[in-house]
Order: C-alpha cells, then structure tokens, then sequence
C-alpha cells in the first residue's frame, strides 16, 4: 500500500534475525496460516473479553438465501431456484455452498456443466431485479473447456438457453455474454483448452479488460508514479499516469458493467459474463453492476455483503492476489484494491447515491492487507470455513 516502515536495529547480526523473524512470521505459506496475526489477535481479544457470540454472528453476516429471497429468487413466479446442490462443495470447491440456478436444468445437467466449464464455475445467478424487471438478470461463470477442436456439452448448451428464456423479453433476444477478456487473450485461451459461447441464441462481446498480470504492472507504475513526485520541480505525474494503464484498465471494468446494465436495465434481460476463471475479472463487474442497479448494496451493511458475497464467497483469491501470508509469486495482482478505487469512483461522480464515503474504502483497503482478520486469508468459502473462521475474527 505505498508505506514505508523504518526499523532502527544496532548491528547487523540483528538485522538477519529481524529480516528472518519477518519473513517467517509473514509469509509462512498456505500450511502455516495460523501463525499470521490474526490468530493470536484473536486469542488475545477473546482474552481481553470479546463476546464470542458476536464473533460468530459476524462470521454469518452474509446469508445466500436471506438476500436472493429478498430479490426474490425463489418466488413461485420466478424462472430461477436456490439451491443447496454444492452445500458440501462437492459440485465445485470454490463455489459457495447456495447457488442459484434456472429450475428447468436439473442436477444432472449441472454436473454435466461442472465438468465442463473451467474448474467446475458453471453459470450460476448473482443478482435478479425480481418481477419488476421481469426476474431480469445478472449470471456470472468461467470459461467453457471447448479447446481447438469445438468440443461441447449440450447442457451446458440448455443451461445458457434456460438463462436467455427466463426472462419473457429476452425469449426473442440473443442472451448477452460478455466474455470480460481481451478478443486475442480468449483465443489463446481457446488454443490451450479454454474457449468461449458461440452458441446460437447467444451474442458474445468481448470486454477487453487486462489480466492479473496487466493489473500488477499497472499497480506497480502508479506506485512509481507516486514515488516520483516532487514539489521542486513540474515532473511527468500525468504522464507518469497514463503510461501505467491503470485506468484503462479500470476504465474497462466499467464500461462492460455498462453494457450489462443496459441489457438487464433497459431491455429487462439476463445477461452472462466470465472471464478465464471467473474469480477476478468477474467479480469486479459482476459487483459494480449489483452497485449500480440495487440500492441494497449502497448502503453500509450492503456494502460489506457485497464484499462478502461476490468476492469472499464466489472464490476471490484473496491469499494468492495478495500475498496473504505467503511470499509473493506471478499470480499477486491487486484485483480487489482496483474494485476498491471502481467504487471510489462512482462515489465521486454519484455521492448522494451511496450511505458510505471513501473513509470506509481505504479502512477496507488498508485491512485486506492487515492480517488481524480472517475474512481476507483464504482462497474460497471452504477454505474459509474449515481452516479461519472458528479461530479468527471477522472484519465484519
């Protein structure tokens, strides 16, 4: 986060113990979680006289069923249900366990789709405007496995089919999929076992949004660029700027939250996104359009379920994207602080629209890199629930 921390030690024999005693307290790698500080913070707030009770009630802020019911997902009119078929994480292990679905594609075909879509992400709901758009809605997934040779699956075929017809507007319309990558980076993707829908019925556009590595490097020069300031002389901080494609890459995050928007907004139609994997990209967009179009999630409590929900749970690597706990490898990228200054935007440019300030963003920003909580420590909501929850504090 741009903060420099001197440490004044008396020789240099203290200075190895002090450089060991930081790399292995902070970086002691996914098998040694436990000996970050958010366990013994946690011991030693239970020892000072926390509630243990409100401890665990912050752990379940968020609830699956709770907030698709109060979209209304699971009324009898709706073309969608909520289930519990990955309530042991069994269909895909970075899912959380509540899902939603289309209620004409059985378990079967989900299993069917599991196999077929990268890492198991099939096309699952996370947002519907209800009956008064018509149950119009937002789908979020990772990419199909076609590869060169155009294999498919037919369910996953019905699947997008039974998304496009949920909605009666849409049933004359091509269900909008906006694969969130780059045109080329998807067919390199393709040429390596990935792919994307070029199904009939279904209108792909690509987003052309950078990767995890794009956004490093963007990070990376925008801290150069901070470090080049200098109040003696004029400087390149606006050259400094554009030349790190931060913001183009922001830029792009919103313009393809637009597009869903206007589909679900507009024309009261679902819409699908995804990118590789369906756990960066797609949680940016998928969250900035539940921001826009549901006031729920401006508030300050929706805020932190959003967080919760789109990141936490739909399988954000957290622990990987920024290095929580272990040593930095070519997958750290600060996806989520780039979702952070997404936010900070449309608070800028809407600030009556939103029941938080950017107080409450760089108070987010500055503890997913803490480690005194273990809402940021893991990979995916099984992970979380099995190794952190029981033994950490929620930031929440």
């Amino acid at each position: 986060d741009f903060r420099c921390i001197t440490l004044l030690v008396p020789s240099s024999q203290d200075l190895a113990l002090v450089e060991e005693a930081v790399a292995s307290m902070s970086q002691p790698g996914p098998e040694y979680t436990q000996v970050l500080f958010a366990f013994p913070h946690a011991d030693a707030s239970w020892a000072s006289g926390v509630d243990r009770g409100l401890h665990v009630e912050a752990w379940k802020i968020y609830n699956a069923k709770a907030d698709y019911e109060r979209m209304g997902a699971n009324q009898a009119s709706s073309p969608w249900v909520v289930s519990e078929v990955n309530g042991n994480y069994g269909l895909c292990p970075t899912y959380p366990s509540c899902i939603v679905h289309p209620r004409s594609v059985s378990e079967a075909d989900l299993r069917s789709i599991a196999s077929f879509r990268k890492r198991g992400r099939i096309p699952t709901m996370s947002w519907t405007a209800g009956p008064a758009l018509d149950f119009a809605s937002l789908w979020r997934c990772s990419q199909p496995t076609e590869g060169i040779m155009g294999n498919a699956c037919n369910a996953d075929e019905k699947m997008l089919n039974a998304i496009r017809q949920g909605s009666s507007r849409s049933r004359d319309r091509e269900l909008l999929v906006v694969d969130l990558r780059p045109r080329t980076a998807a067919w390199a993707n393709k040429a390596g076992g990935g792919g994307f829908e070029s199904y009939s019925g279904c209108r792909l556009v690509f987003g052309g949004i950078d990767n995890v590595h794009g956004v490093r490097d963007g990070w990376r020069k925008m801290g150069q660029a901070v470090n080049s300031l200098s109040n003696s002389e004029v400087g390149s901080w606006f050259k400094d700027v554009a030349n790190s494609g931060w913001y183009d890459i922001l830029g792009a995050v919103i313009h393809c939250a637009s597009q869903v928007i206007e589909e679900i907004d507009t024309h009261r139609c679902n819409a699908v996104i995804h990118c590789s994997d369906g756990w960066d990209r797609t949680a940016q967009v998928s969250s900035v359009v539940m921001l826009c179009m549901d006031p729920h999630y401006r508030s300050l409590q929706g805020l932190l379920l959003l967080i919760q929900k789109e990141f936490c749970s739909f399988g954000h690597r957290f622990r990987t994207r920024l290095a929580n706990g272990e040593k930095a490898t070519s997958e750290y990228s600060p996806i989520f602080l780039q979702w952070l200054e997404c936010v900070y935007q449309l608070t800028q440019q809407f600030p009556t629209a939103f029941e938080f300030t950017s107080e409450l963003l760089l108070f987010v920003a500055k503890e997913v890199l803490s480690n005194r909580y273990g809402t940021f420590l893991t990979d995916c909501e099984k992970e979380r629930s099995e190794k952190v929850a029981s033994r950490t504090l929620s930031l929440w």
